[in-house]
């Protein structure tokens, strides 16, 4: 359902994606105790603040990243940022407090939007009890989630049926980012523009123009999203392309094969999920791609890496 605040601020309109989830009263952790506690999600987010005001206010520039919601706005660090339909946009004041704000850490601080992204509304702030600034974008404020460990997770979008990611439509300016590469336990590979390892699954039939990952796979594996961009000098096994998955993101082809990032890396460099079940296999860079310091080999599973 779309909140009408939301569908008419701009250009970029913002999306409510409502899958509905079973949590606490407050938007608790799907799949999750919900009593999560204190955000810990390896310093990605901006903590939340506690009521003693204790929280140091910080200012944060905005970037849009891509997830399997699509394009959505992000912390500095890549987070996913939420509002709670609950609150009254433009009162001045969080529904969410308490325990709540355990789970939906606020944004706080100051805040700068994207370069080259219209938001739904203006930036402003709201004051918490003890102080602490807010963010807001068109009055609603803004939140983090605690389950999401990683840049490009929205595991709570639709928590309760009153939490969304603000949807970005569009070229929101993510698109044609620059893809890297790491090192990692499995040598040289490929990784997204925030330095998490990416992966191909040898299920998919490559040219096919379909994922064989859907729905609870692809809460685990998250599809990379074209278009990208590849450093000069980097080689890949195959061209550059796409495929249009249900409900219309652009995942990123190599060769043919959708590509993927494992949500149980939680950091550059790591490759936690090659050879999972056999089937999953990073993508490695050979001696001549990315400056020749590759550690060369090929992938398994057919591929050719």
């Amino acid at each position: 359902m779309r909140n009408p605040r939301w569908g008419a601020a701009g250009p970029m309109a913002v999306t409510l994606v409502a899958a509905a989830l079973t949590v606490s009263a407050c938007g608790g952790s799907p799949g999750s105790s919900g009593a999560g506690g204190a955000y810990s999600g390896g310093g990605y987010g901006t903590p939340a603040s506690s009521s003693s005001g204790g929280t140091m206010a910080q200012t944060t520039n905005l970037r849009t990243e891509n997830t399997s919601a699509g394009t959505v706005l992000a912390t500095s660090h890549g987070m996913t940022l939420y509002y709670y339909s609950k609150d009254n946009p433009g009162s001045g004041r969080s529904s969410c407090t308490g325990g709540c704000a355990s789970v939906w850490p606020p944004l706080t601080g100051a805040a700068q939007a994207p370069a080259g992204v219209t938001l739904p509304g203006p930036i402003g702030s709201i004051t918490r009890p003890g102080g602490v600034r807010q963010v807001t974008v068109n009055g609603f404020p803004l939140y983090t989630y605690a389950d999401d460990k990683s840049p490009g997770q929205v595991t709570g979008n639709g928590a309760g049926g009153a939490w969304h990611v603000i949807k970005l439509s569009g070229g929101s300016g993510s698109a044609g980012r620059l893809m890297k590469a790491e090192v990692t336990s499995a040598g040289k590979v490929l990784a997204n523009p925030h330095g998490m390892t990416v992966y191909y699954y040898s299920e998919d039939k490559p040219g096919s123009g379909t994922s064989a990952c859907t729905g609870t796979c692809a809460r685990e594996w998250l599809p990379v999203n074209a278009p990208v961009q590849i450093p000069a000098g980097m080689t890949l096994p195959g061209p550059l392309g796409s495929i249009t998955r249900p409900g219309g993101q652009r995942q990123l082809t190599i060769n043919g094969y959708p590509i993927y990032r494992y949500a149980g890396d939680k950091a550059p460099g790591q490759a936690s999920g090659n050879g999972i079940e056999g089937k999953w296999h990073v993508i490695k860079l050979t001696a001549a791609s990315s400056g020749g310091s590759g550690s060369g080999g090929s992938g398994s599973g057919g591929y050719g890496y």
